[in-house]
């Protein structure tokens, strides 16, 4: 009871030093800062609305993600379109995209889930004839130290928000390459911070490091008004800048985040372990990941009418897992009444009911591995 691993969670590193990490690991790009990820993705919503300049305009979301990406669209003022997953997979169906595009599509918004990079060469084929934006929320990805900076959207969105591969509580970036696009991104000025403010954020910042660690992660999942895990549509209220405080804490978490040596590590004992399981689809092998790519999570599907008994068993273990969001986004609790309900989204639904994340940050041990590894035989053996 007393030992329990979240799901996600690096700390928050609470050092300062000169911004040269970020201006050279994002050399090629102009950069706005915003006061969370969905604030950055609104702000890159209505900078492709502004070049296409559309009447009625509609972004293309994929039906399983996040419910703060239609908070975006919503606030930016455009119509989300929905596309289904392909098979098992944790990418657009290539079809469906084509066959969803029109005359007033004016963006895509491509995730990169769980850190799996999207078929960008394929997307851009089908964005370019009606000059679509394409937009990549790498919200739930950040590249390592050892990766070549590979960013395909036009626009890139990244969180640094609570449970994020660079966390800092809050705030979010948009990445552009063209000046063009920059150009039409509202400008938000980051405002000096004032003692107080400083004094907030390193306070709440502790008290998050402390309860992340695997021996007090347990009380906060005591608490149920901290609705910990749980998938909440929230309304995006402004476009705002992020504060100072933060600002002056990116790099040095950015530089924390990339000395993690063991994360490459973490990743190929887990596809190990998995490669003993017949019933397990290990989505960073079968999309093909690179080998140091880095991951938020570790996802796998496994069989719809086993997923809960398995994930009861590593859940009780302490062992980190999660099913991500439970449903496809029109079955997300605030989202009814904006989708069409006669619209189903079978392959999302599929993924959902089936999908299993294995914890890969930086307070999982080998030790944790190898119960992760013991329970899955487990469960395995008497399904």
């Amino acid at each position: 009871m007393f030992y329990h691993l979240p799901p996600v969670g690096n700390p928050v590193c609470l050092s300062k030093q000169p911004d040269l990490v970020v201006s050279q690991l994002f050399a090629l790009y102009q950069t706005q800062f915003y006061a969370s990820g969905t604030a950055a993705l609104a702000a890159a919503i209505t900078a492709a609305m502004k070049l296409k300049n559309c009447s009625r305009p509609e972004i293309i979301l994929p039906a399983y993600g996040c419910p703060d990406l239609v908070s975006a669209v919503i606030y930016a003022g455009a119509k989300p379109v929905l596309v289904d997953l392909e098979a098992e997979r944790p990418w657009l169906d290539l079809s469906q995209l084509a066959a969803a595009i029109t005359e007033d599509t004016v963006a895509i918004v491509a995730v990169n889930l769980f850190g799996i990079a999207e078929r960008w060469t394929q997307l851009r084929e089908l964005a370019k004839p009606g000059d679509v934006v394409l937009i990549e929320d790498s919200a739930q990805y950040f590249p390592g130290k050892d990766e070549q900076i590979d960013l395909q959207g036009d626009l890139v969105v990244f969180s640094f928000g609570r449970g994020k591969p660079v966390s800092l509580l809050g705030g979010g970036a948009v990445l552009a390459k063209e000046t063009s696009l920059f150009d039409l991104l509202p400008k938000a000025q980051i405002k000096p911070a004032t003692l107080s403010q400083r004094f907030s954020v390193g306070l709440k910042a502790r008290l998050y490091n402390a309860m992340i660690s695997p021996f007090l992660y347990w009380l906060p999942q005591a608490l149920p008004f901290l609705h910990l895990g749980e998938t909440r549509y929230h309304i995006l209220p402004d476009i705002e800048a992020m504060d100072q405080v933060r600002a002056d804490l990116l790099a040095s978490n950015i530089s924390c985040y990339q000395a993690d040596a063991r994360a490459k590590g973490r990743c190929e004992k887990i596809s190990t372990i998995l490669n003993s399981f017949d019933k397990v689809i290990d989505l960073p092998q079968v999309c093909a990941m690179k080998r140091n790519r880095r991951l938020l999570r570790y996802p796998v599907l496994v069989v719809a009418a086993e997923r809960d008994q398995i994930y009861g068993k590593l859940h009780q273990a302490g062992l980190g897992v999660s099913i991500m969001y439970p449903a496809s986004l029109p079955e997300i609790n605030g989202l009814n009444h904006i989708f069409d309900k006669d619209h189903n989204f079978p392959n999302a639904q599929s993924f959902a009911s089936r999908l299993i994340t294995l914890p890969v940050h930086s307070s999982v041990s080998d030790k944790d591995l190898d119960s992760i590894n013991i329970l899955l035989s487990k469960c395995f053996a008497n399904v």
